[in-house]
């Protein structure tokens, strides 16, 4: 329960927003509010005068919501929360758990065969930074997530999005890098004609040799990422149904 909750409760029922965006604005707007409370004690006001100072500098009007509402409501986040919202129940998570499993043990065999980087391009000294820093980042927030203090923060969020980022770093820079090498494959063939299909085949090789690393490595990302945000959404729910109680 919040101090402000009478008026959170109010800017809940004016929202014209679905959740788990709902939740999230709920809490970021308790969360300044705090802030801002406290920052007022700290000039040296008494409770109820920095009371009513936040209720005062917070202008909760329709159009401050619309506001809110579209700052944490647009179309990118839509679309991600997309992405991770219809797994929903006890058996549905369980089957992305197990269908997860199976792809990461899957994706991570072919990561530890010693032959895929003899043939793959040497993009994977790029490739595979760009998933250990994926792990690291990922391991920390499901450390924060999991094992972290009850109280919401919006820090919850930070970095999820840097994992999505990192695996479309991993798919475009080995899809450039790929077509770099076709370009070289192609000068090698104009110099030589008679060996275009020794050049093409070795291009051919590298390239699916590479693109297993990237693909798999994106694969194991996107998972992380899915499975994390699912974690998030599910404490703003938990932490904004508990912000609104007591009323």
């Amino acid at each position: 329960m919040s101090r402000f909750t009478q008026s959170l409760l109010d800017a809940d029922a004016r929202l014209n927003v679905p959740e788990p965006a709902r939740s999230r604005i709920l809490l970021e707007l308790a969360a300044d509010m705090e802030d801002l409370h406290r920052e007022y004690l700290g000039r040296g006001l008494s409770a109820d005068e920095a009371d009513r100072e936040v209720l005062e500098h917070f202008d909760l009007s329709d159009q401050a919501l619309i506001e809110l509402v579209q700052v944490h409501d647009s179309p990118l986040q839509r679309s991600l929360e997309n992405l991770s919202g219809p797994v929903r129940g006890p058996w549905s998570r369980m089957l992305m758990v197990i269908l997860a499993l199976f792809v990461t043990v899957a994706s991570g065999s072919l990561l530890f065969r010693g032959e895929l980087y003899r043939d793959a391009s040497g993009l994977v000294w790029i490739l595979m930074p760009i998933l250990g820093l994926g792990l690291v980042i990922a391991a920390g927030k499901g450390h924060r997530l999991f094992r972290g203090s009850d109280t919401w923060s919006p820090a919850r969020r930070h970095s999820l999005l840097r994992l999505l980022g990192l695996a479309a770093a991993m798919i475009v820079v080995a899809g450039g890098g790929l077509w770099f090498e076709l370009y070289r494959s192609a000068l090698r063939i104009r110099a030589v004609p008679g060996e275009a299909l020794i050049h093409l085949v070795g291009w051919l090789h590298m390239a699916a040799a590479t693109l297993v690393i990237a693909l798999s490595g994106a694969l194991v990302l996107g998972f992380l990422w899915f499975f994390l945000e699912a974690q998030v959404r599910r404490q703003e729910l938990a932490a904004a149904a508990n912000l609104l109680e007591g009323v």
